[in-house]
């Protein structure tokens, strides 16, 4: 009886979770790829035509340089295709239809069936990409795809939108690696829960990664590690925990019962979710507890909450990733943004309480809070003149922006109807949402519509579908002073100060007082509008100060006034400065104050007054003036850079161009008086992304004490566009000027002796014309990063091989150089690039010759290393 028992549950188990897709797969780890045989059943209302999404990522970009891809790209091969009793099936490759990709991507992205059976049988072959991604890669210990390796039926009228569906997979034994798939295991197969938009695969290697496993209320967590991080997966379990509790709460629970967190092995602190599992960057996990332990736990359990709120939104009702994005991000974003206030009752960006010193230096450094993190890409939707609503298609809004509309933009339309609505009926809100389209994927429109119910349509119109940017203000009009939103009914909240106290409301539309009955005004006081420009958001204008002792409001709403001073050693001297700083960020600053020069032995040399100012209306261009005079002799220097940059739409090959500049004008100089000053025109073209072309060219002119010095160089480096590890880059260096001023090796260390021979033949010359040839180029590729001293994390090794001829005063000069580039991470990954290059150099015409080292890249060695 007990047996019977068993099997009917056994069979109940199936027949709930039969699929519309059965797979049967392996690893084939010398290929890097996925052998499938799939079985899939279609709807009434499907036909046979499948979105093959790998070879959207197959092909070479033609619009970019090959420096900036990888050679391994992912894809997909239809090996056969039948019916149910195995009778072959006639299929053809089509174009991917949705135009939001570029003709390149579009290839080969559709498998359609000439056929009109309902069930097939489907054998392919996917490829990962190796190690110069995130995600759908092969990396030594780890396989990683989350979306769409397998075919999945398409409607042809939808851009990037994969229909949820139930799925079952079944994986052949590999000897080095597990499969880590999301669902219930039945006997030796997995059976999505409910319908997955894609069902995640990951294979990890045996003896690389571990498991910490936990039992929370409603689900089980289970943590996938390198071995030597169990400090690191115990501490993100329990932000996985609490993370998925408050979730649960407020929207309802999951139908997954088991949540995997996988640690990815690519740099950077980023989350990607897919079905029941997400990926969390490496940074998370190697250098996280880099310098001070614990600084980050705040940003690491903010990304946590991110990728499980998709659980909800994104993946649990879906979207097209090209078309509504937002309804993900957005909603992810905010959901987040909402766990931090019940999490730490702040929405803090690290920990700002860690007993440390130096705690104190990162906040200076850093902004504190998510709130003034995403005013940062507010404000720059309004400084770069960024026009574009919340709901636009991904090919409207330019590339390097999407994020800032789509994250930004759009959970600051949520914070808005949170102040119009109220927190608790705005989370419930959602809650219903995800109820009603749960394993469904509703449109912009449909969204728009569900939220009509509780709001108004103008306030949603203005909120998710109006381009024009946002900036309220309070503006005076003889007695009266007014709260303007610009003739947008954006839900803002105003906090007014008045004789009687301190009231606030939420306002959809401009509000009019009498000067005489107001003290203060703070409009949106808690950066909840997507308001570009809030320094005129406060009446009376906030002041911030560090001699007020106020650094805690933003500086994206204060105008500082700051007290800074430094001290400086300058052979064997000791400067010290002082000077008030006025700064309305990031426009303009003015800066007034004193210098003061002593000897080793602390006598005082100068005195004297110094200034400086800083413009920058907008980020094509900036002015920088200083100025000094003595207050013991006649000495003054005044110096300034002007810079101006074309702004251009740079294609990258993606659904927008991107908003870059690949022309910039710079004017240097220096005036002691009129027999002594030196000006400096540069003009750079930097075409990279599109041409590998780098170029510079200067021209000096220096007078001092009337004898004149007219200096011109030009520097350029090219990077043919093919993925050869020899002879990949060439750069020429042209010198000329009318007296020597050049020294060719001038950043060249000895490391023969300490008075070189062949270094001091060229302190100062007048003319240098080089070649430098990149014969070789290799990286290890080290996909696993080490940490030295808990100080900063070395990653993947770059070697670097150069051949250089210099004519000089025309006398020849043979070099090799060899370059050594380490990945250097710091706190918050960070990744800074340096080239450490040893190099042996030969003067035939007095035989002579030096080895020296060199720690900085310029073009004389490599500019590889400062591009990547």
């Amino acid at each position: 009886m007990k047996k019977i028992f068993i099997l009917i549950i056994l069979i109940i188990s199936l027949i709930s979770f039969s699929a519309n897709y059965d797979l049967d797969i392996k690893l084939i780890d010398q290929d890097k790829a996925i052998l499938g045989y799939l079985t899939v059943t279609l709807e009434n209302n499907e036909e046979p035509y499948f979105a093959l999404f790998p070879n959207l990522n197959s092909h070479d970009n033609p619009y970019i340089n090959t420096l900036f891809q990888s050679k391994e790209k992912n894809r997909i091969e239809i090996i056969k295709v039948t019916d149910e009793n195995n009778n072959i099936l006639d299929f053809s490759y089509e174009d991917y239809p949705s135009k939001k990709f570029r003709n390149y991507q579009r290839k080969n992205g559709i498998l359609k069936v000439n056929t009109n059976k309902k069930r097939l049988k489907i054998t392919f072959k996917t490829y990962f990409s190796k190690k110069e991604n995130a995600d759908n890669v092969a990396f030594d210990d780890i396989y990683i795809w989350r979306f769409g390796w397998y075919p999945i039926a398409i409607n042809k009228n939808s851009d990037y939108l994969l229909p949820h569906h139930m799925v079952s997979v079944k994986v052949e034994n590999n000897d080095n690696f597990i499969p880590i798939l999301s669902g219930k295991k039945i006997n030796d197969k997995y059976f999505s829960e409910g319908k997955y938009v894609s069902m995640p695969i990951i294979f990890i290697k045996k003896d690389s990664y571990s498991n910490l496993k936990l039992n929370s209320k409603d689900y089980t967590v289970n943590v996938w590690y390198r071995k030597g991080q169990e400090q690191r997966a115990a501490i993100m379990t329990t932000h996985v925990i609490k993370a998925l509790e408050l979730h649960t709460k407020d929207f309802g629970k999951l139908k997954y019962s088991s949540i995997n967190i996988i640690q990815d092995p690519y740099p950077g602190m980023y989350g990607m979710a897919a079905d029941g599992m997400f990926l969390l960057g490496d940074g998370f996990f190697t250098t996280a507890d880099l310098v001070l332990p614990g600084l980050l736990e705040p940003l690491t359990f903010y990304v946590v909450s991110h990728e499980l709120a998709h659980m909800w939104f994104g993946i649990g009702v879906g979207v097209d990733f090209a078309d509504n994005n937002f309804m993900s991000e957005s909603l992810a974003d905010y959901s987040a943004h909402m766990s931090m206030y019940e999490k730490y009752g702040d929405d803090r960006l690290y920990n700002i309480y860690l007993p440390d010193i130096l705690t104190d230096s990162f906040s200076k450094i850093f902004v504190k809070n998510f709130s003034d993190l995403d005013q940062k890409s507010i404000f720059n939707l309004g400084y770069y003149n960024i026009e574009n609503a919340v709901t636009d298609d991904i090919d409207k809004i330019p590339a390097n922006f999407t994020s800032y509309i789509y994250y930004n933009k759009g959970k600051r339309a949520l914070f808005s109807l949170e102040d119009y609505l109220g927190r608790k009926k705005l989370i419930n809100i959602l809650a219903e949402y995800y109820k009603i389209y749960n394993e469904k994927s509703p449109t912009e429109d449909e969204f728009l519509t569900f939220l009509s119910k509780y709001v108004d349509k103008d306030i949603l119109y203005d909120l998710f579908m109006n381009k024009k940017n946002f900036d309220a203000s309070v503006k005076h009009n003889g007695n009266k002073i007014i709260i303007d939103l610009g003739g947008m009914k954006i839900p803002t909240k105003v906090r007014i100060l008045t004789k009687d106290g301190t009231k606030e409301y939420v306002t959809v539309k401009n509000v009019e007082y009498n000067v005489k009955d107001i003290l203060a005004i703070d409009i949106d006081p808690d950066m909840h509008t997507f308001d570009v420009e809030r320094h005129n958001n406060h009446y009376p204008p906030l002041i911030k100060s560090n001699l007020l002792l106020n650094d805690d409001i933003s500086k994206f709403d204060a105008y500082e006034i700051n007290f800074k001073t430094n001290v400086n050693t300058i052979n064997n001297y000791y400067q010290n400065s002082s000077f008030i700083s006025f700064e309305k960020y990031p426009y303009y600053n003015f800066d007034i104050g004193y210098y003061s020069l002593y000897s080793d032995t602390f006598s005082m040399l100068d005195l004297g007054i110094n200034s400086n100012i800083n413009i920058n209306p907008n980020p094509w261009f900036s002015l920088n003036l200083n100025y000094s005079k003595s207050l013991y002799n006649s000495y003054q220097d005044l110096t300034g850079q002007l810079s101006l940059s074309i702004p251009t739409q740079l294609d990258i090959g993606s659904s927008s161009k991107a908003v870059a500049y690949s022309t910039t004008f710079l004017l240097n100089g220096e005036f002691i008086d009129l027999k002594n000053y030196l000006i400096n025109p540069t003009l750079i073209y930097e075409n990279l992304y599109n041409l590998g072309i780098y170029l510079s060219g200067n021209y000096y002119l220096i007078n001092n004490n009337n004898d004149y010095t007219n200096a011109y160089t030009l520097e350029t480096a090219y990077f043919f566009n093919n993925y050869l590890p020899f002879l990949n880059s060439f750069s020429l260096e042209l010198k000329y000027a009318n007296s020597p001023v050049f020294n060719p090796l001038y950043d060249k260390i000895s490391l023969l002796e300490e008075n070189d021979m062949l270094l001091s033949q060229f302190n100062i010359v007048k003319e240098v014309y080089g070649i430098n040839l990149e014969l070789f180029n290799f990286s290890d590729e080290s996909d696993k990063r080490i940490n030295a001293f808990n100080l900063f994390s070395i990653g993947d090794i770059d070697y670097t091989l150069n051949g250089i001829y210099k004519l000089v005063d025309y006398d020849n000069l043979f070099g090799l150089t060899f370059d050594i580039s380490p990945e250097i991470y710091f706190i918050t990954d960070e990744n800074i690039p340096i080239n450490l290059e040893f190099g042996t150099y030969y003067l035939p015409s007095k035989n002579l010759y030096s080895l020296t080292f060199s720690f900085s890249t310029t073009f004389d060695t490599t500019i590889r290393n400062i591009i990547k």
